[in-house]
């Protein structure tokens, strides 16, 4: 075949050209040229990350017939035949299908002799993960202490199945996910040395779905220029030849569901399905732009944790930003709980349906500051438009009505007339604000009359202050609240400075309010029983009887 992919035919050849790992190439460029790089070398990471290019370039800059040195001249027989892949004195090696015992005795063997032309023998063992325990441990001596003419350069996707004897003999390097920016960028040069033109967008949509490999990247890239019949490509054809979705999709979809528009979602799960894109994988996509939602919005739009562009992390902080996280989380919270039905569903278009008209019931919800900022307006706002409103009398119906029997008894009278007391006068309006009358008109200063006083204005204090215990002392009142929840607080926190004015105006008393932990009551009554019991006890002394009769006594204190 005469044809070269461009994941071969573009492949670096100098630590230079490699793409998105400068950590790894930087430190070995300066370990070659200060004469310090290990025997044996570990690279791990992702796939199509640059592992077993790297380790081809190594074995190049080590082996040059200009000499060892990090910018190999690839002109050399040895570097052309290192390229080719067929250097006697570079070996590569598919762990997966050479896992044996048997072959790395063999290899333990080998490595004795000399390199025939090239100044070391490098073996490069691919997938090395998958070599046998036997194996691994027939390496490990050899690993070790190999000949001064022998490098070792692993490579593996799964470093996690590796024994740690193996580990500790080797000098590891980390490849990481190569950015989008990064991917776009090489494919646009690509495209250009190439002779196409296609959009950004287009070549930022291929990136994205390589997750960081680049060489899945090129391969993509592949299958869309051999599509094509032109050397202009339209976003069209791109999506229609990767079976990818267009990123306005997702915004479609995320603006339904924020604007509980439950037919639109319909439509558009319709239309994904009738262009042919896998739903299941068109599910994941919906998981995946939903946890940048929720990240821009925790995180900013400034985020390096979302792997998108510029103009979409702009154009999703802008959709985020009136609502709440925990909206966000909710949505993706149940996009995940449900991913396994829609996974193992026969009818995924319906699953998928189902899940989106589900998110449409969560009630976004609001913050609650937000929410006692608002009602504080609003109760100012009602008072300000009946603070010039004529009192009228209550009707006839809220008037209470006289039983036509015995008298009660003495403690339901008192009850009645402590409530006759507390009850306002014929022709008070309720909803009137207490600060409008004259304080030489209001009731007697009694703390009931106190309450009725503020109970138009800020009702929610005058139920909380009801349910609180009343130490009425000569120049403070002192209230104490069993501890509430924190809405209680902040409304207690808010109001406290307007009751205490209030307070001191009515009664001429300065108001503290305390918040008393419940533990703290049960042990004020049981010390309360405590000394009732012991003073009982007291009295009921032998001592004290007989003190009793011999002086024909009483006790008056204790």
């Amino acid at each position: 075949m005469s044809y070269q992919v461009l994941a071969l035919k573009y492949r670096p050849q100098t630590f230079d050209e490699v793409v998105g790992q400068p950590h790894v190439t930087t430190t070995l460029s300066n370990a070659i040229l200060s004469n310090r790089v290990a025997h044996a070398i570990l690279f791990t990471g992702p796939r199509g990350t640059g592992k077993t290019t790297i380790a081809r370039i190594l074995a190049k800059a080590m082996n040059c017939k200009k000499g060892t040195s990090p910018f190999p001249c690839n002109q050399c027989k040895i570097c052309t035949d290192i390229i080719e892949g067929h250097c006697t004195d570079v070996f590569e090696i598919d762990g997966a299908s050479n896992n044996s015992v048997d072959q790395i005795r063999d290899l333990r063997e080998n490595v004795t002799y000399m390199p025939s032309s090239a100044a070391y023998k490098i073996y490069i063992i691919d997938e090395v993960h998958m070599l046998s325990t036997a194996a691994f441990n027939a390496l490990l001596k050899t690993l070790e202490e190999p000949p001064e003419h022998v490098m070792f350069i692993f490579a593996t996707t799964e470093v996690h199945k590796i024994p740690a004897t193996i580990l500790s003999r080797c000098q590891r390097h980390d490849l990481g996910r190569i950015s989008l920016q990064m991917i776009s960028n090489h494919l646009q040069t690509l495209c250009q040395a190439e002779g196409f033109t296609i959009e950004k967008h287009s070549l930022d949509l291929i990136a994205q779905e390589a997750d960081g490999s680049i060489r899945d990247a090129l391969s993509l890239l592949d299958r869309v220029l051999s599509s094509a019949t032109t050397k202009e490509i339209k976003p069209d054809r791109i999506l229609d030849s990767l079976g990818i979705q267009d990123l306005q999709i997702m915004h479609e979809i995320s603006g339904a569901i924020f604007e509980n528009h439950g037919a639109r979602l319909i439509e558009i799960i319709e239309k994904v399905n009738n262009s042919g894109i896998d739903l299941k994988k068109f599910y994941s996509d919906i998981i995946f732009h939903f946890r940048n939602l929720n990240v821009l919005k925790i995180c900013g739009r400034d985020s390096f944790c979302v792997n998108i562009t510029d103009s979409e992390k702009e154009k999703i902080f802008q959709a985020v930003t009136p609502l709440s996280s925990g909206f966000i989380n909710t949505i993706l919270q149940i996009l995940l709980d449900e991913e396994s039905i829609v996974k193992s569903s026969s009818h995924t278009r319906t699953a998928i349906e189902m899940v989106l008209l589900k998110l449409l019931q969560i009630n976004p919800g609001a913050q609650i500051d937000n929410i006692i900022t608002k009602l504080d307006i609003l109760a100012n706002q009602i008072n300000s438009n009946q603070a010039g409103l004529n009192p009228s009398p209550l009707p006839k119906k809220f008037e209470p009505m006289q039983k036509p029997f015995a008298s009660p008894p003495l403690h339901e009278k008192n009850k009645a007339q402590a409530v006759k007391e507390s009850m306002p006068e014929t022709g008070y309006q309720a909803t009137l604000p207490p600060a409008m009358q004259s304080h030489k008109n209001s009731p007697t200063g009694t703390w009931q009359n106190f309450l009725n006083k503020i109970e138009p204005i800020l009702p929610y204090m005058f139920t909380l202050l009801s349910r609180g215990h009343v130490i009425n002392e000569a120049e403070k009142i002192i209230v104490e609240l069993e501890n509430g929840s924190a809405f209680d607080k902040t409304r207690l926190k808010k109001t406290k400075t307007e009751l205490q004015k209030i307070c001191k105006e009515f009664l001429g008393k300065h108001l503290t309010i305390k918040m008393v932990s419940q533990n703290k009551k049960l042990t004020q009554n049981k010390t309360g029983r405590d000394d009732e019991k012991a003073r009982r006890a007291a009295f009921n002394h032998p001592l004290v009887i007989e003190a009793q009769k011999m002086f024909d006594g009483e006790i008056i204190n204790y």
